[in-house]
């Protein structure tokens, strides 16, 4: 018996002497334990409750990833105690996969499903011929602005990097208090979807081994552009959905938000009271004839080492991810986009019908479009999690400063090499 079977047979053993076992019985339906922090997730899953007889779910809201989440998953796999369904975002799926804390989806039949996904959305979930996650939303780099004082100021959403350069010196130039953006001084998912966009490749395992490279030419031209807006005044360098932040949206002094699909849910939580203020535009791009997204967020179910009901939350994991009944019941809580092309349609109406706030904005054409633009050969790396972490500091660290951002990626990439060296993998430069 092979050692994921003989777990498997060890914990329903377990279960079941101590009369805990979830398997469909004759007292009642299987019951599956799913984890996340994703806003949403509750309904999805007391709508799935509402509609199933033979399967019931119990949702345990966790730490978002990063901030706790991930770790618990882990050290709930390594107990023996492993949940049934987890939340994991496609930066991390790789390094549950390196370590052993997600098993592969393949044999449960998801491969029929790849065609309802965009080919890079699939590509990040598809490891070593392997497939470990079912995409469930997806989050193509959109821009927010404040319509109402684009109308104001006589100016337009900017198409190219080029012209929003041009629009923050005309603001500042005639508008010293205003700000056209702010960018985040702690945000590696946000500067890494701008390397995306750029056309870089961090990580590359093609050669068989693994290649590390933030200091490419496309992420030095990225990190140089905000270098240069950030130190000349043109653009506010501080946190996010800070408190000075909120406040600088709520008075348009900062007027576009650099954002995906899911910040309208943060918009409308933070600044309730700008609602029917804002548009959303394609993020700008760096070639006008060649438009290009990234991708700042998504996430992916997947079935941890050990799950006690795999084929249940299976199910379960495949109608959040295809099921029309599961948009409508997650939008009143979540503007996030799924990643499944065929219920776009059905997003975009029960969003606008459940929130308010994202009417008129335009969000599910534009979204939709990027999503098509969005470059697949982008790769994350084997630990995200403690990448992300060491690439916030570094770029906190270096904040304001000339050529901080260039200086930051230098420094990550140097890290990553002697992290990953540390961990035994054959990494290359």
């Amino acid at each position: 018996m092979s050692k994921r079977l003989a777990a498997a047979a060890l914990s329903v053993l377990f279960l079941a002497s101590c009369g805990l076992a979830g398997g469909a019985t004759d007292r009642g339906p299987t019951v599956i334990t799913y984890w996340s922090w994703a806003s949403g997730s509750q309904e999805m899953v007391d709508g799935f409750n509402a509609g199933h007889d033979d399967i019931q779910v119990n949702f345990e809201l966790i730490p978002a990833g990063t901030s706790g989440g991930y770790s618990k998953m882990f050290n709930a796999v390594r107990a023996g105690k492993a949940p049934d369904l987890v939340t994991v975002e496609y930066p991390q799926l790789p390094g549950f996969v390196t370590q052993d804390v997600i098993q592969p989806l393949t044999d449960h039949g998801v491969d029929e499903l790849a065609d309802q996904y965009p080919d890079w959305t699939w590509r990040q979930v598809e490891l070593g011929g392997e497939v470990y996650g079912l995409p469930k939303d997806v989050a193509p780099q959109v821009l927010f602005y404040r319509a109402d004082l684009f109308e104001r100021y006589d100016i337009e959403p900017p198409a190219t990097w080029a012209e929003f350069r041009e629009t923050a010196e005309w603001l500042r130039a005639e508008h010293p208090d205003v700000a056209l953006t702010t960018f985040s001084n702690a945000d590696a998912g946000m500067l890494s979807s701008l390397a995306w966009q750029a056309g870089a490749e961090w990580f590359d395992t093609s050669s068989g081994t693994w290649e590390v490279n933030s200091t490419d030419p496309a992420s030095t031209e990225m990190a140089r552009y905000w270098d240069g807006l950030i130190t000349e005044g043109l653009v506010n360098s501080e946190p996010t959905y800070a408190e000075k932040h909120i406040t600088d949206l709520s008075e348009g002094r900062v007027l576009t938000l650099l954002g995906a699909p899911w910040s309208a849910g943060n918009l409308s939580r933070f600044l309730p009271e700008l609602a029917g203020s804002w548009g959303v535009a394609p993020m700008p791009v760096w070639d006008a004839d060649a438009p290009t997204a990234g991708n700042f967020g998504g996430s992916t179910l997947a079935l941890p080492e050990g799950s006690p009901h795999p084929e249940e939350a299976m199910e379960f994991a495949r109608w959040i991810s295809t099921s029309p009944d599961a948009i409508a019941a997650a939008a009143p809580a979540s503007t996030a986009f799924p990643a499944n092309t065929t219920l776009t349609d059905a997003w975009s109406a029960a969003t606008e019908e459940a929130n308010p706030y994202v009417r008129g904005m335009d969000i599910a054409d534009v979204t939709t479009a990027a999503a098509r633009s969005v470059d697949p050969s982008w790769e994350w790396g084997p630990d995200m999690t403690e990448g992300f972490a060491r690439l916030n500091d570094e770029t906190t660290a270096l904040a304001g400063r000339p050529d901080g951002l260039v200086t930051a990626l230098r420094r990550w990439q140097d890290g990553t090499v002697e992290q990953l060296r540390m961990r035994g993998f054959d990494v290359r430069e």
